[in-house]
């Protein structure tokens, strides 16, 4: 609470206006604390009496003047009082009379303040007093903000090991339900690669799809845990920017095509054609925008567009997204970017969704430095623009353009599957088995050591977690085992597909990560991929 002037008031007596030099003086030398005596004046036009002061600096310098005691001692104090005193209404803060001390010059740091209450003279404030309760609010006001800045560190803290705390706990929980994922989605492409009847791929694919919804909630989720404690990684990365916006019609065109409604993706000519950003998190924020601009068009067009502008050293990606479906109020712009927020409560029952799209695309774009705005799209539907920082790349080197050296083609071999789960050990042996391959399963690492040890393969997979030392127990094994399989591939098999695990698994040494849920065709093709890029020589031979 701030200090009042009443509260440091001091209750000194009023003498008459008549008193003289002599007599004040005789006041002040008995009481060494009294630094201004109150003066009675002669009532005003409203009746009530004035009040002034004269203060012992004042009187005291009167005195000792040239012939002094002969001029004043004798006359009224009236004379010598404060011309233009400080009164004041004893309920305002002291700091109020300070800070107007200090701007506008007046005599409250000097000559005091004369407190009053409703017209009724109620006591002085010296300045010693003043500036000693200014001082010890300060303190107390410095001693407050520093307890409120330690409480909210504290606050921010705790925060912090929350947020960590969720966002580990999301990681075990997408781990253990990307486990499961495997049995659904890989169980289902396979029921859809060998079902007899449409109906029966019909129903393959319902359980796909809602398996797909699933993993990409859970994508969001994990996404937006890592932002929240600064954790989501961004790898900076020259690529193509019409290659960019091809793949981004590949992958919508079908979607679109299926509802009749046009896709339009352009680049501008006078757009750099290779810059340098992190392409993931871009096809991220891109992939989001479009799907929320699909799910509310139903008639009319998707129009993504594509630029560069120059922007100090560097240039600025601008991304635009345009639609012509139902549009949204300028009320529910407001709060369409925060988590979970969808533009009406029917929109979940409706066209399903999260409510985390929006909210991850920009979060996102401003972990890249940029940011996404939102507007009406002039023919109807919604506009939103991303912009981002992005580098202008060098041109590709020749190395990057090299065509492969293999032959494109290699022998079906035996595969060694290192796996603890049951289902997921089912789903990748019935893909391999399809695709060609002989396949051995195996539940831990240390059976699968022994197996290297005493079998050639053409390549292993194994899981990262599993009983008897993991995946880097199996790769030691291949790698500085008895066995005949040092220069086979070793993928690891995991749930954690962030860049810090497939960073850890390359300096490790395996020759790739398969992420799970595993998908039957997106298994053979990764198992394809790195046995043909492995050297001629160094292929296992099909036993």
């Amino acid at each position: 609470m701030p200090v009042r002037l009443q509260e440091i008031a001091l209750s000194v007596p009023p003498i008459p206006s008549s008193t003289t030099g002599a007599a004040a003086l005789s006041l002040f030398l008995s009481d060494p604390l009294l630094f201004a005596l109150p003066v009675r004046l002669e009532t005003g036009e409203d009746g009530a009496p004035r009040i002034a002061q004269v203060t012992r600096a004042r009187l005291t310098e009167a005195l000792a003047g040239p012939n002094g005691r002969d001029i004043f001692a004798a006359r009224p104090v009236h004379h010598l009082i404060t011309q233009t005193p400080v009164i004041a209404d004893g309920t305002l803060p002291v700091a109020l009379i300070a800070k107007q001390a200090a701007e506008k010059g007046t005599s409250a740091l000097t000559d005091g303040v004369i407190v009053m209450e409703e017209g009724v003279y109620k006591g002085l404030v010296s300045p010693a007093a003043l500036l000693k309760a200014v001082a010890e609010e300060n303190t107390a006001r410095a001693r407050s903000q520093q307890a409120s800045h330690r409480r909210i560190e504290e606050m921010k803290a705790k925060m912090l090991m929350l947020a960590e705390g969720r966002s580990r706990f999301l990681a075990f929980i997408g781990h253990e339900i990307r486990t499961p994922l495997t049995g659904i989605l890989g169980v289902a492409d396979l029921i859809k690669d060998q079902a007899p009847t449409s109906e029966t791929r019909r129903l393959a694919e319902t359980i796909s799809n809602s398996g797909q919804h699933l993993e990409r909630l859970l994508n969001d989720l994990l996404d937006l845990s890592r932002l929240e404690v600064g954790k989501l990684p961004v790898t900076m990365q020259a690529f193509e920017l019409r290659q960019f916006a091809s793949e981004t019609r590949d992958l919508w065109q079908p979607k679109l095509d299926a509802k009749r409604v046009g896709l339009r993706i352009a680049v501008a000519r006078s757009a750099e054609g290779r810059i340098e950003s992190d392409a993931g998190r871009l096809r991220q924020i891109l992939f989001n925008l479009v799907s929320n601009a699909v799910k509310f068009t139903d008639r009319g067009h998707v129009t993504v567009q594509m630029s560069t502008v120059p922007a100090g050293e560097g240039l600025t990606l601008i991304m635009t997204v345009a639609d012509t479906g139902r549009g949204i109020s300028d009320a529910d712009k407001a709060r369409l970017f925060e988590e979970f927020e969808q533009a009406d409560d029917t929109i979940a029952a409706t066209h399903g969704g999260s409510g985390l799209g929006l909210s991850i695309a920009r979060a996102l774009a401003r972990r890249l430095g940029g940011d996404i705005a939102l507007a009406d799209n002039a023919g109807g539907g919604c506009l939103f623009t991303v912009t981002v920082p992005v580098q202008k790349a060098g041109p590709r080197l020749a190395v990057e353009n090299a065509a492969p050296t293999s032959a494109g083609r290699f022998d079906l071999g035996e595969i060694l599957v290192a796996e603890d789960h049951e289902t997921t050990a089912f789903v990748i042996r019935e893909a391999l088995v399809a695709a060609g391959w002989r396949v051995e399963c195996v539940p831990d690492a240390t059976v699968a050591a022994q197996r290297i040890a005493v079998r050639r393969y053409q390549a292993v997979l194994t899981d990262v977690h599993m009983p008897g030392g993991g995946a880097e127990a199996v790769l030691k094994a291949a790698r500085f085992g008895p066995g005949q399989n040092s220069a086979v591939p070793v993928l690891a098999l995991t749930a954690d597909g962030t860049p810090e695990c497939r960073a850890a698994c390359e300096k490790l040494g395996f020759s790739g990560l398969i992420e799970k849920p595993v998908r039957p065709r997106a298994l053979v093709a990764a198992l394809a991929d790195t046995l043909l890029s492995a050297p001629r020589e160094k292929q296992a031979k099909a036993v």
